[in-house]
């Protein structure tokens, strides 16, 4: 049931993605109308504000584990984007980066953000 669901999502998704397109690619009705001078090879794009500014909490307290905790947690092939500064290094899971987006850090003293 899982399965079908995430694939029927999927189509969903590509259906909206190629309607869009459609969309973007139409000529305008009339000369000016919603276009500028040079449209480029798409047409111009409207931009949509799906979340409100700052919806998205940041990280600001990070907690690490040390490496054999991780490797406990963490499988092989566990996505990670990392950092070393002056032989300090952290490692950033992508599947927590995915609900947060960016970490702010500081490694070594250096303040970082890390986004995903």
């Amino acid at each position: 049931m899982e399965y079908r669901i995430r694939h029927a999502a999927v189509f969903l998704l590509l259906g909206a993605i190629w309607l869009g397109a459609c969309a973007a690619s139409r000529p305008a009705d009339a000369p000016g109308e919603g276009r500028t001078s040079d449209p480029g090879p798409l047409g111009e794009y409207e931009i949509i504000t799906l979340l409100a500014q700052n919806a998205i909490p940041a990280i600001d307290d990070s907690q690490f584990q040390s490496a054999a905790q991780a490797d406990g947690e963490y499988g092989p092939s566990e996505l990670v984007l990392g950092v070393e500064i002056e032989g300090e290094a952290r490692a950033y899971s992508t599947d927590l980066l995915s609900r947060h987006e960016i970490v702010n850090d500081t490694v070594r003293g250096h303040p970082i953000s890390m986004t995903w």
